[in-house]
């Protein structure tokens, strides 16, 4: 399967999940670490799920799937033990609604690749659908090497990056520092940032 990757800003928007077994559950954790409006649509939930419903963190429709379900919905995910439900979602999907059917790549409209996070670094791995264990196993290698220490890594050069874009250095001189910065040393070496920042500080335009 073709596909273009893209990382979606969904704080407030709608999801639906028709589904409410683990793998409903799973989609439902990611969701919302992303800050969906997630409603789920499901006669019998996990009790996970149930737990985030009486936490007020979810909504809960305890019903059978019905295309109407899907009308505020930007995104669709069917994650059903049922293969005729997963379809029937599907096709009740409209035509600018993303649609997720976890049994079914070619249904969907995009897949969720396995993900690693760092603070505000992610590290997505895909393989189109065709192999959701290798993608996972691909993400658990680069773990080791992209450890806990980036997202405080990130936060400096988010930081820096901003200090050396109000600096009163010419573009080629900015240009060099960041690039400068993103040798490992750094990352490995919170004096050597606070002294970057403390020299950028020096340079700030007043203006």
């Amino acid at each position: 399967m073709k596909s273009y990757p893209i990382m979606l800003n969904i704080e407030g928007k709608a999801v639906v999940v028709v589904g409410g077994g683990l793998i409903a559950y799973r989609k439902i954790t990611g969701l919302l670490q992303a800050g969906a409006y997630i409603t789920v649509i499901s006669p019998v939930i996990h009790s996970k799920i149930e737990q985030l419903f009486i936490e007020n963190k979810i909504s809960w429709k305890n019903k059978l799937f019905e295309p109407v379900d899907l009308d505020s919905a930007l995104i669709v995910i069917a994650a059903t033990n049922s293969e005729i439900m997963n379809t029937f979602v599907a096709s009740s999907a409209g035509k600018h609604q993303l649609v997720n059917i976890v049994d079914n790549p070619e249904l969907s409209t995009f897949h969720v690749p396995a993900k690693l996070t760092r603070g505000d670094l992610t590290i997505s791995v895909a393989t189109g659908g065709g192999s959701p264990t290798l993608s996972k196993s691909i993400r658990d290698e680069l773990a080791v090497i992209y450890d806990d220490t980036y997202g405080d890594y990130l936060e400096f050069l988010t930081l820096s990056r901003e200090k050396v874009k109000h600096s009163i250095f010419d573009q080629t001189i900015k240009t060099k520092l960041l690039k400068a910065i993103t040798n490992d040393t750094y990352r490995q070496s919170n004096n050597m940032q606070n002294a970057f920042l403390e020299l950028i500080s020096g340079y700030q335009n007043m203006s």
